[in-house]
């Protein structure tokens, strides 16, 4: 199966086909997580908020990511891609943030 990852402006940036020990987790009140394991034979650099489409779910990158360097042509990563559960609990989190925070005048 290849999967493609993509920016946040919908540009593809890799296509990959994902390990043997790739998962996908997905849990009732948890985090839904899809783990990938791949090698690419570029440098590619994975940012905050690309993401790539599986089993007709999106999931997105919530950090910065470096592979490891297995040789000058080869990499290795293994990352973790978050479904939409995670972006909304981390909306509410800053969110709450925002309107708990004391006013500069208190």
């Amino acid at each position: 199966m290849l999967l493609t990852v993509y920016d946040s402006n919908r540009q593809a940036k890799a296509v990959l086909s994902p390990d043997d020990s790739s998962t996908q987790v997905k849990a009732i009140q948890s985090d839904n997580v899809l783990t990938l394991s791949f090698t690419l034979y570029e440098y590619v650099a994975l940012e905050v908020n690309d993401y790539v489409d599986f089993e007709g779910e999106r999931y997105w990158l919530q950090e910065r990511y470096l592979p490891d360097e297995r040789s000058t042509q080869e990499w290795k990563y293994d990352v973790k891609f978050y479904g939409i559960e995670s972006l909304m609990k981390r909306f509410l989190v800053l969110n709450c943030l925002l309107y708990t925070s004391p006013s500069p005048r208190d």
